[in-house]
């Protein structure tokens, strides 16, 4: 009984360290009697702790001998204890060494599974929760990820491809195995790889790197892409979103505009050198005009100024309109008479609304404003009786001749 007590002492003394754990420990002589416990009670054995009884009668063991417990429950192994209500327990039985307990005995531990099985419940529904909650981003990831409409990369440090998007799957790859476990490296033309591996090394968390490279598609072709790089930063390690966004039809496009302006550029320069050549035989008309005017009118005029006789002045009046007709149905078709009441600027308004150019175009070209184009197209109107009719002036001088 000595070394029971001692053997007591040295187990339960430091810190109560036993007694933490809140387990239920029986110290038991060489024949299972129970000869002393640390009074833990057990609530669905609440007379375990007794003495004087054997420790699998107090465990409620369903054995009745000990050579027949210590066969069904071997010393020093765990052992899982159904008892009372489906509560359970642990048990280890512990037999003394001689040095401890020279006529021998035993230590009989018993754990109460309630705690371990609420905290097992508990981590099981974590886990479970965890589980569901990381499926269903996993699934909103993949959905938004195949939905991209641009080339979409996942790359780990290594720079291999960990993932990639249909459209990447379409627009890099024409094997069956796709891109998975590639390099990078085959997306990008060569003088970018260093360009693109130098930003992983230093790119933060949050930060974008942007640039415009030359992408390779299936077929080994290099096409115009902008490049977008994310870093993607977890506790141990971090991925690389890479975004290659098809600058084909950008390109395209900007051809196209630069040819068309080039177009309108030779366009315009061909115009301007029409009204050029316009304005040069319009001066020679003018001094033609001009020298018929005064070898033909002008004496006419000075002749009806001195005369004082009505009928001569009649006749000669007579004369002036039949030249100033001959002059505006001139047989060249360089004149009309209706456009002679014309000033030279409405002319050159009238030749470039001949010519079907609309009001925006008129007016840089002849470097005036709009609204005093449209001032001479009123004057026009005005002049050649159009006014107030619904004839348009275009449809109008589209039945003269070429003004031009």
């Amino acid at each position: 009984m000595a070394d029971m007590t001692e053997l007591t002492t040295a187990l339960t003394d430091p810190g109560d360290v036993v007694e933490a754990w809140d387990d239920l420990i029986l110290f038991a002589d060489n024949h299972g009697m129970v000869v002393e416990s640390n009074n833990v009670r057990l609530k669905y054995l609440p007379d375990a702790s007794k003495v004087d009884t054997s420790f699998w009668e107090a465990l409620a063991l369903e054995t009745k001998t000990l050579e027949d417990t210590l066969r069904r429950f071997p010393p020093r192994q765990i052992h899982e204890i159904t008892c009372c209500d489906g509560r359970s327990f642990l048990l280890r039985i512990i037999p003394l060494v001689s040095s401890l307990a020279p006529y021998g005995g035993f230590v009989i531990i018993a754990t109460d599974n309630r705690p371990m099985e609420a905290l097992y419940e508990s981590y099981e529904e974590r886990l479970e929760d965890n589980i569901t909650a990381w499926s269903d981003s996993i699934t909103l990831f993949n959905a938004f990820f195949d939905a991209a409409l641009d080339a979409t990369f996942l790359i780990d440090d290594e720079g291999t491809i960990i993932a990639a998007n249909k459209m990447a799957q379409r627009q890099h790859s024409k094997s069956e195995h796709g891109l998975s476990g590639d390099n990078f490296k085959r997306l990008l033309g060569k003088r970018f790889h260093a360009l693109l591996r130098n930003a992983m090394h230093t790119l933060q968390a949050k930060e974008l790197w942007t640039k415009n490279v030359v992408a390779i598609d299936g077929d080994g072709e290099g096409f115009p892409a902008e490049a977008t790089l994310r870093k993607i930063t977890f506790t141990d390690y971090s991925l690389y979103q890479l975004i290659l966004h098809d600058l084909t039809e950008h390109e395209e496009l900007k051809e196209d505009l630069l040819d068309q302006k080039a177009e309108v550029k030779e366009k315009e320069i061909a115009l301007k050198q029409v009204l050029k050549s316009v304005e040069e035989e319009r001066k020679e008309m003018r001094e033609q005009l001009t020298s018929q005017v005064k070898k033909q009118m002008l004496p006419a005029l000075e002749r009806i100024t001195t005369s004082d006789t009505p009928e001569v002045r009649e006749g000669y009046k007579s004369i002036i309109e039949d030249q100033l007709v001959d002059l505006a149905n001139d047989s060249s078709g360089e004149f009309d008479s209706e456009l002679l009441r014309l000033s030279p600027r409405e002319m050159e308004v009238c030749q470039l609304i001949q010519l079907g150019r609309s009001g925006k175009e008129i007016a840089e070209l002849l470097s005036m404003s709009f609204e005093t184009v449209q001032t001479h197209r009123k004057n026009i109107r005005k002049k050649l009786g159009l006014r107030g009719r619904k004839a348009s002036l275009y449809t109008y001088l589209r039945q003269k001749p070429s003004l031009s």
